[in-house]
């Protein structure tokens, strides 16, 4: 089991359009910059992004010694010729959450563009911690899949609470789960990634198998969660 810490410099502007409804329309410079400059400084300075992660050994279905067991279709799919998973924690901590209660209350445009500049980070947190997995050695030579989080297609989120407690994740880097399924802090993910030999190369994420589709608002907007 491993954890970490990952630290940002700047939030991805052109992320931060994408989830505010502006991706591919607007040029983040043109809206506002002194407004996205002090909403950036504000979040970098409360944001705390930690991880913690676990291989388990996975065959026939069923990751072995671990509280957490995926189910669903999907998924199943989506590790079939993979021998290992890793289970994924991060999140960006309270500090996030707080600021964001506060902007609710004073200011909501600036509630809307801090929420999507964190949604943005924590999908850059996600990619910068993949990339220092697989340049570890124990990595070299080994096949991965994309991220595949609770709650896609018909992986349900009724799972949390084990995946969270195979990881260690509350006492390890303070995320928990309520009785909802939601974690906190709310800027937090889980994921798996499968790890394989010759896996199949069109193992590509899909609208098709999001259980959003027919009503998602990137959908709707010509765009796709995924870059």
């Amino acid at each position: 089991m491993l954890t970490g810490k990952i630290i940002l410099s700047s939030i991805d502007r052109t992320e931060t359009m994408r989830y505010l409804g502006m991706g591919g329309r607007v040029r983040p410079e043109e809206v506002l910059p002194a407004l996205f400059d002090r909403c950036e400084r504000e979040l970098l300075a409360v944001l705390d992004a930690k991880y913690v992660w676990q291989v388990f050994l996975y065959r026939e279905g069923v990751i072995e010694n671990c509280a957490y067991q995926p189910e669903g279709e999907a998924i199943a799919a989506h590790l079939a010729g993979c021998d290992r998973v890793i289970l994924l924690c991060a999140t960006l901590s309270g500090g996030v959450d707080a600021l964001l209660r506060r902007k609710r209350l004073t200011g909501m445009a600036e509630a809307m563009i801090i929420d999507a500049m964190a949604s943005a980070a924590i999908e850059t947190v996600l990619d910068r911690i993949e990339e220092e997995i697989f340049s570890l050695p124990g990595m070299a030579g080994s096949d991965h899949t994309w991220r595949f989080s609770p709650g896609y297609a018909d992986l349900p989120l009724s799972g949390q609470k084990a995946f969270l407690a195979s990881v260690n994740a509350y006492r390890r880097i303070g995320v928990g789960c309520g009785d909802s399924f939601l974690m906190t802090p709310m800027k937090s993910v889980t994921c798996l990634i499968g790890l394989g030999h010759d896996l199949p190369k069109e193992n590509l994420k899909s609208c098709a198998l999001c259980s959003l589709d027919g009503r998602c608002r990137f959908r709707e907007r010509g765009e796709y969660c995924y870059r």
